[in-house]
C-alpha cells in the first residue's frame, strides 16, 4: 500500500517515530507522501525524508496557514518544489470551517499554488472544508495540468464525477470507515482509476477509533472497508490503489511491491 497523505513530522510522533515507521512497514505500507504544509514544516519534512528513502513529499501552504505566510514565501516554495523527492504541491485549497485566514488570502494562495504546480509539472493536493463549491469552481476554471487529488474525500458520486472530469483522484482515508452513505455510494460506483488510499496521520483514525492518533499502519482498516464496498480482494485493492498513486505522483517505484521494500 501507499499512504498518499500523512504528517509524520507532526510533534505527536516525536516520542515513537521509529516505531511508527516499523509498524508501517510490517503493515505492508511500502511508501508514503509526507505533506509539508508551510514554513517550518517544510524543513522538518525534508529532514525526515532524508532519513527515509521511501518517503516522498508534497510542499505547499495549507489554507489555515495562509494568513500567517507572506506571499513572498512563494519564492522559497518554488525552490522546494524542484527538489527531486517532491511529487506534489499542497496541501492547498480553501477552509471556511476553521476560519483562520480571510477568504481572499486563502484564494490568493490557492491560485498561486495551482500556477506553481503547472510551472513545475506537478499534481496538486487539495484540502477543502465547508468550501466544496468555491474549491471545485477554481479547479474547474484553472484545470491544473497534472491533475491532483481531493484529499479526505467525503462527498458524493456527483463530486467524484466532477473530479474525474478535470483529472483529479479521490483520497480515501479514515472517513471511509465512518458510515457516510453518500461517500459509500460514491466509492462503490466511481471508476477504479480515481481511488487512492491515505491516512492523514495523525488525524482521522479509522474505526474503531480507540488509539486517539492515526498512523500509516492503520491504512489496513481503510483498505478493508474499500474491499467491502467494491467487492475486491485485498490484493486487488493494493494493486489498483498503488497503480493510481504511482501514476498521479509519478513515483519512481515498482508497479508491484518487492519483497525487500520497506518504509
Amino acid at each position: 500500500m501507499i499512504d498518499t497523505h500523512c504528517h509524520l513530522s507532526d510533534k505527536r510522533f516525536d516520542k515513537d517515530r521509529p516505531q511508527v515507521f516499523d509498524r508501517m512497514r510490517h503493515a505492508g505500507v511500502t511508501h508514503a507522501i509526507e505533506i509539508a504544509y508551510g514554513p517550518g514544516i517544510w524543513e522538518r519534512a525534508f529532514a525526515l525524508a532524508a532519513q527515509h528513502p521511501n518517503l516522498f513529499l508534497a510542499v505547499g501552504v495549507h489554507p489555515s496557514e495562509a494568513g500567517r505566510v507572506p506571499m513572498d514565501a512563494l519564492a522559497t516554495l518554488r525552490d522546494h518544489a524542484r527538489h527531486p523527492r517532491v511529487v506534489a504541491i499542497g496541501e492547498t485549497g480553501i477552509d471556511y470551517y476553521r476560519d483562520n485566514a480571510p477568504p481572499e488570502v486563502q484564494e490568493r494562495w490557492f491560485r498561486a499554488q495551482i500556477t506553481l504546480a503547472d510551472e513545475v509539472g506537478l499534481p496538486v493536493v487539495i484540502h477543502q472544508r465547508s468550501a466544496l463549491e468555491p474549491v471545485m469552481a477554481i479547479l474547474e476554471e484553472m484545470r491544473p495540468a497534472a491533475g491532483g487529488v481531493l484529499h479526505c474525500f467525503d462527498q458524493d458520486a456527483a463530486t467524484a464525477a466532477r473530479a474525474d472530469a478535470i483529472g483529479f483522484k479521490l483520497g480515501l482515508g479514515g472517513v471511509l470507515t465512518y458510515g457516510h452513505e453518500a461517500l459509500d455510494d460514491a466509492v462503490r460506483t466511481a471508476p477504479e482509476h480515481l481511488l487512492m488510499l491515505e491516512t492523514d496521520s495523525p488525524y482521522l483514525e479509522p474505526e474503531p477509533r480507540s488509539l486517539r492518533r492515526n498512523e500509516p499502519a492503520l491504512l489496513t482498516r481503510v483498505a478493508q472497508r474499500l474491499c467491502a464496498l467494491r467487492g475486491w480482494t485485498p490484493a486487488e485493492a493494493v494493486s489498483i490503489t498503488r497503480r493510481n498513486a504511482r501514476e498521479l505522483f509519478r513515483l519512481p517505484i515498482a508497479a508491484e511491491p518487492a519483497a525487500t521494500e520497506s518504509a
